[in-house]
Formats: C-alpha cells, sequence, structure tokens
C-alpha cells in the first residue's frame, strides 16, 4: 500500500518545499494587491501569463479564481508548512529522536491523517474549474491547452495522490500504531 516513506515521502517534501514561495510569490498575486510585489515579480507574472497564455494569472484575474487563490493562502498554505514539519520530523524519528514519551510529536494517524484527506480532496477538487477553463479558453491551441495544464497537473495529482495514500493507509508514514496503555 502507497505511504509517505522513502522516495514518495522525498516527493511530497519537495513539493510542499516548494509549493510554500509558489503560493506566495507567484499564485499570492491574484490575491493580495500587486502594489505589494516588487515590479520584478510582477514581471515574471505577467511574461508567464503572456508567453503561456495563461488567462487565469492575467490581470486583474477573474473573481472566481481570485477566491480558489484565497483558500490556497489562507487554508491550503499553513497545512504546507505542518506538512514539511511532519516530513521532517518523521525522518528524524527514522533515526531514533523521538519526544520523552518515546512518540512523535505528529503522527501519521490521527489529526495529521485528517488534514491530509482535508488539504488533498479540498485541492484536487478546486482543480477541476481551473483545468476547465483551461480547457475551454477558445484563445489556445490543442498545444498550449496541454502546456498549461502540464504546469497545473501536479496541484492536482500530488492533493490526490496524498488522499489515496490517506484512505489506504491508517498511518500516512507506514509505521504500525501503538496503541496508547
Amino acid at each position: 500500500m502507497p505511504t509517505l516513506e522513502g522516495t514518495t515521502r522525498t516527493a511530497f517534501l519537495c513539493f510542499f518545499l516548494s509549493h510554500i514561495p509558489i503560493t506566495l510569490v507567484i499564485d499570492g498575486q491574484a490575491f493580495f494587491p500587486r502594489r505589494f510585489y516588487p515590479q520584478v515579480l510582477r514581471d515574471v507574472v505577467d511574461w508567464y501569463a503572456i508567453t503561456f497564455k495563461d488567462k487565469l494569472m492575467t490581470h486583474p484575474p477573474q473573481p472566481w479564481f481570485t477566491s480558489l487563490v484565497a483558500i490556497e493562502i489562507l487554508l491550503q498554505m499553513p497545512f504546507f508548512f505542518v506538512a514539511v514539519y511532519a516530513i521532517l520530523q518523521k525522518q528524524k524519528n527514522d533515526t531514533n529522536t523521538l519526544n520523552q514519551n518515546g512518540r512523535s510529536i505528529i503522527e501519521g494517524n490521527g489529526i495529521f491523517r485528517s488534514l491530509c484527506m482535508v488539504y488533498g480532496s479540498s485541492t484536487a477538487t478546486s482543480l477541476i474549474p481551473i483545468f476547465a477553463s483551461i480547457l475551454t479558453d477558445d484563445g489556445t491551441t490543442l498545444r498550449e491547452k496541454g502546456i498549461l495544464l502540464c504546469f497545473y497537473f501536479p496541484y492536482f495529482i500530488f492533493p490526490l495522490w496524498l488522499v489515496v495514500i490517506a484512505v489506504c493507509e491508517e498511518n500516512v508514514f507506514g509505521s504500525k500504531s501503538k496503541k496508547r496503555e
């Protein structure tokens, strides 16, 4: 069964670590006033939107897209930090650094497993209208749609993958749960 171990754990760590600056620096420009960003960062987003014909990142953004970015910033981003911490802590625990009770602070079952399911299902669901927007854009060719879908696809597949892991395993880190005595 799938778990957050080995290469999968490393892939998720990279996903969450990279997602934090992307959310703040790139996606955030669809939520926060652009004046909060230096011109060079605004230019990067404008270049991307024009070069790849991503109408979602063109300013001003559509209100429905801004609301999805608001969810990403306000609800999902805190989870990115929790997930990074949990994954890094799990790596430390693999080398026998547990708290005074012999347990890790964030375990792969219980609340963290539930948060994985909530985050993953919410995020994967939010990508559906984004995909629909890309696919129904008359101003882009099939090739351009394909390129845009490739940019957005990891932000669909990783959360969905996390849901599968959390649903299939009682402990997302694959460790056997120890019953409290």
